[in-house]
């Protein structure tokens, strides 16, 4: 007897067995017959969900986007903007369930397609938890952002030069110290903070 699952659950399914394959296999190697016979469903059943393959990448990134702010947002009630943006860095250096996902992309040499699921990153969640910190920071006056907009470009701009993405893999312990130290100062500039206010890029509350 054939088990019907509901679409939420089906569509889960579809994720979490493309994140497997994309991670072992790759990215370019899994193909949409691959995810299906995974899951075991025929290959139409997968445009039901999901338009193309890129689709269901973009759909476990999304996930990911949802408990990342979720997550954030929950520990950082109650907090000064200095503490959220300091909580903001903390996480966002964490490893992250996707990261292997992202290093099979790179490795592949996926340079659009990661470049693309960051901006998607940005868009989504980064950039607004980033501006609702600049807001709160100008009001406690503990940051002075007149130009909200171009600080975020600059902000990712001195983080993409701490953190070249190409280069990542290859960057030594010793140098990410003074690559966050470094970063640390020019945030601190950018955003109109007292110097030593990001002196690391700590959870301290």
């Amino acid at each position: 007897m054939r088990v019907r699952k509901n679409p939420a659950e089906r569509r889960q399914e579809f994720m979490d067995r493309a994140m497997e394959l994309f991670c072992s296999k790759g990215y370019e190697q899994t193909m949409v017959q691959d995810i299906c016979k995974a899951v075991g469903v025929a290959k139409g059943t997968f445009f039901y969900y999901f338009p193309a393959k890129e689709d269901v990448l973009k759909a476990i990134l999304g996930q990911w986007i949802k408990e990342f702010e979720g997550d954030f947002l929950q520990r950082a009630k109650g907090r000064t903007a200095v503490q959220k943006l300091r909580l903001f860095l903390h996480m966002s250096a964490q490893e992250a369930i996707i990261e292997p996902l992202v290093d099979k992309l790179m490795e592949e040499r996926q340079w659009e397609l990661v470049r693309n699921l960051w901006q998607m990153v940005l868009e989504q969640s980064f950039n607004p938890l980033l501006l609702q910190i600049f807001t709160q920071g100008n009001q406690e006056g503990t940051m002075q952002v007149e130009h909200e907009r171009e600080c975020l470009d600059f902000f990712w701009g001195i983080m993409d030069a701490a953190w070249p993405m190409e280069q990542q893999a290859a960057i030594e312990d010793a140098s990410i110290d003074i690559r966050e130290a470094m970063a640390a100062g020019l945030i601190e500039k950018l955003l109109g903070m007292p110097a030593g206010s990001l002196a690391y890029f700590e959870d301290t509350v």
